[in-house]
């Protein structure tokens, strides 16, 4: 699974998680307001009202951003004071003696709403603001003289906790699954990603070992059986499997500029056997892939194997264009094919009698 399609799960999870806490809250306001006339319209009654009114407002607020699938965002904060507000409000002026009376709707309900704002955004804020009301509640009881109401009052939270505490577990559970699977995939995408790399050494490997086979063991077996006529051409040939060589040893070696190392360790071994060669460099361009790097350097190596005196070799570079170009004596030029690739470098030669011209070149992607 992806990281989206977790995030996707998750999120589908915790919106179904909302809506039933939702839900529930609107049940609970909706029967107390039911009850608002039993309450009469003294003071007591006007508290009843607005402090209904303050969990209505909270209620529209976050069921909003629960049926668009959204956040509550920084506004929780508002809304978790106006919760408190609420209870505050409904407990406010009630005779002690009748705090488990007429404000029993309040230990009730508020949780719920507690629950509905901050569920989303942490199970600890979500579990903490409820253990502050819980707290406050006994408080209150206890500072107004009703230490004896203290059982009544623990039952009413014990079955209004068993109700809002399974949520917090199942919001807990559904971060943990989530969790869990995103260690999972990281761990199965690591996999995949060694697997990947073991594959494309292997295939490196491979490629390596039919260049060896097909093109320098001919050549090694014919050296060691003597067979080998070490005329001009052969003695090309020879050069042209030790350039080969060089380059395939250099190919993987750490470097900012593949392609200029790759190049100079092949004609290093022009130099040593006595061909002047000038490697020069204008411009900046993208490194090209290793297939296009080979193609590139493969006319200059051919070219420079056969050299007589001296070589010129130019990389040069834009943004969108790579190209190497060899300047050089060669005597057989006229022998020579230009071959073509499937990378798209395109080959051009100029020969004017024993100077002969090549120049590779490769356009970057668009």
């Amino acid at each position: 699974m992806t990281e989206a399609g977790r995030d996707l799960v998750r999120g589908n999870l915790m919106r179904a998680l909302r809506l039933v806490v939702l839900t529930i809250a609107t049940l609970l306001l909706v029967g107390f307001t039911s009850l608002l006339p039993l309450a009469g319209h003294d003071d007591g009654g006007v508290r009843q009202v607005v402090a209904l009114a303050l969990l209505a407002v909270v209620g529209v607020v976050a069921g909003a951003a629960v049926l668009r699938n959204r956040a509550v965002g920084r506004v929780r904060w508002v809304l978790v004071v106006a919760v408190f507000a609420s209870a505050a409000v409904a407990t406010a002026g009630i005779p002690g003696e009748q705090l488990m009376v007429r404000a029993e709707w309040c230990y009730v309900t508020i949780g719920w709403f507690l629950l509905l704002v901050l569920v989303d955004h942490g199970t600890v804020a979500a579990a903490a603001a409820i253990g502050v009301f819980v707290a406050a509640s006994f408080g209150q009881l206890f500072l107004a003289g009703q230490g004896h109401q203290a059982a009544d009052l623990v039952v009413v939270c014990t079955i209004a906790l068993g109700c809002e505490l399974p949520v917090l577990a199942v919001a807990m559970a559904v971060r943990r699954i989530a969790a869990t699977a995103a260690d999972a995939a990281g761990q199965v995408e690591r996999v995949r990603t060694a697997e990947a790399i073991a594959e494309q050494v292997h295939a490196d490997r491979v490629l390596r070992y039919t260049d060896t086979t097909t093109t320098i063991v001919p050549l090694l077996t014919g050296l060691t059986t003597g067979t080998a006529n070490l005329d001009d051409g052969t003695r090309a040939r020879y050069a042209l499997a030790a350039a080969r060589l060089r380059r395939l040893f250099a190919e993987h070696d750490e470097v900012p500029d593949p392609l200029l190392h790759e190049l100079g360790a092949c004609l290093d071994l022009a130099e040593r056997n006595g061909v002047e060669v000038y490697l020069a460099t204008c411009g900046e361009y993208p490194t090209p892939p290793l297939a296009v790097r080979r193609e590139l350097t493969e006319p200059a190596l051919r070219l420079v194997a056969r050299a007589d005196s001296e070589a010129r070799v130019v990389v040069l570079g834009t943004p969108g264009r790579v190209a190497v170009s060899v300047l050089a004596d060669d005597p057989n030029a006229e022998s020579e094919p230009l071959t073509g690739n499937d990378v798209g470098v395109s080959v051009t030669r100029l020969v004017d009698g024993p100077r002969v011209w090549v120049e590779a070149t490769w356009h970057t992607p668009s």
